[in-house]
């Protein structure tokens, strides 16, 4: 038929593919394992015409894809392409199924021995679902948005409603994947959203954010505090009043057991505010468990110790339970109270004096570095997590 093989027409109109002004040239992405469709955009009905679809890889070989002559058997396609193809003779678009990365590459398709079109095709992973990481330093807050498959072209944030711009109290970091709020508020309470997109996907995620002022804990721990020492102080007078004049004050035994009760209630309190601003520590925990089995042991035997002493007397907790219920009503379960309480004030004051100094001196918060948020004591925040809202992958 006098008609050039095809390969040595392919590598032909390649090498001179710039040559040809009339032959369009378009830039697509695409997902990896999506399907994509390859249009000559040609208005002509092509049913009639030799199309030839031909694919260049990284590699720089030139492959056939699809060899179509009217009224001929159709050959079959390489084998890297077979099975993966759907062909439109009327129209000449070709839609390529189960994208893989070796795909990426320049498809090029000739009508009647004319380059038609030059399609440069760039496969991009999809964005997996994202997550927000939180990290509190003091009165910093860092919320990290960060997926594990993709990458993401662009990302914003949103508070509410509303985009949140850089700035001196937000800042933006690492192309808008970290947001740093410095100096944070209860104005700064409420949901955080993070969008993240490429040109083949994007995803949303939305994170609570609930803001504990740590003046307002710290002065709940300080006044808790001041409350149980005071308490323990009474409990101790009311301890030497009553060995000194025991046969005149016959009330002064149960005012010293309500006493020694509540100066445990009083500091457990003040933990409790203690571990909730500040995070949790295994000095504090094993301390508020300490205090809590003192005022249980307490308020048991109060009210069942004939109890323990008669039906439980051959159990092997009942010595224990004696060993604590001796600490909880000699003067050193006042001591005790004393002492912890004299330390957590202690660290109260510290920590206004050092957000004081702060202010005064004008010395603005740097950026913190991110750390792994089991080893923070978290200070002023604590995140709710909210379901995430994830939008389907957009393809182009």
């Amino acid at each position: 038929m006098g008609r050039p093989s095809p390969p040595l027409l392919l590598l032909g109109l390649f090498l001179l593919r710039p040559l040809h002004a009339e032959a369009g040239r378009k830039e697509m992405f695409a997902a990896i394992g999506s399907s994509v469709l390859l249009d000559p955009e040609h208005e002509a009905n092509l049913s009639n015409s030799e199309i030839i679809w031909s694919f260049t890889g990284s590699n720089g070989s030139l492959v056939t894809i699809l060899d179509y002559v009217p009224n001929h058997l159709m050959e079959e396609p390489n084998n890297h392409f077979k099975s993966r193809l759907h062909f439109n003779s009327s129209t000449g678009s070709l839609i390529l199924n189960h994208l893989n990365p070796s795909d990426q590459g320049v498809y090029t398709i000739i009508v009647d021995d004319k380059l038609i079109r030059i399609t440069d095709l760039s496969l991009i992973e999809p964005l997996a679902e994202p997550l927000i990481n939180v990290t509190f330093v003091d009165t910093t807050i860092e919320l990290t948005c960060k997926v594990s498959v993709g990458k993401a072209s662009s990302i914003l944030w949103r508070k509410d409603a509303e985009v949140i711009m850089n700035g001196q109290h937000y800042q933006l970091v690492r192309n808008n994947s970290k947001l740093i709020i410095s100096e944070a508020s209860k104005s700064d309470c409420g949901i955080y959203t993070c969008t993240m997109e490429n040109p083949v996907s994007k995803k949303n995620y939305s994170y609570s954010l609930t803001i504990y002022g740590a003046a307002l804990l710290h002065h709940y721990t300080k006044i808790l505090s001041i409350t149980a020492l005071i308490t323990a102080a009474a409990a101790l007078a009311c301890k030497i009043i009553s060995s000194w004049y025991r046969a005149i004050i016959i009330s002064l035994p149960f005012l010293q057991l309500e006493l020694r009760a509540l100066q445990f209630l009083f500091l457990i309190g003040a933990f409790v505010c203690w571990i909730w601003g500040e995070g949790a520590s295994e000095m504090t925990v094993c301390t508020l468990v300490f205090l809590c089995l003192l005022l249980i042991v307490l308020l048991f035997s109060s009210c069942h110790m004939k109890a323990c002493d008669t039906r439980l007397n051959k159990i092997w907790i009942v010595k224990p339970c004696h060993l604590i219920l001796m600490v909880a009503v000699s003067p050193l379960g006042g001591i005790i109270v004393v002492g912890l309480s004299v330390y957590l004030i202690t660290e109260t004051v510290k920590r206004a004096d050092r957000k004081l100094n702060k202010r005064t001196a004008g010395t603005p918060l740097t950026a913190p570095s991110v750390k792994d948020p089991d080893g923070l004591y978290h200070s002023v925040t604590e995140g709710t997590l909210l379901k995430t809202t994830v939008t389907d992958e957009e393809q182009i």
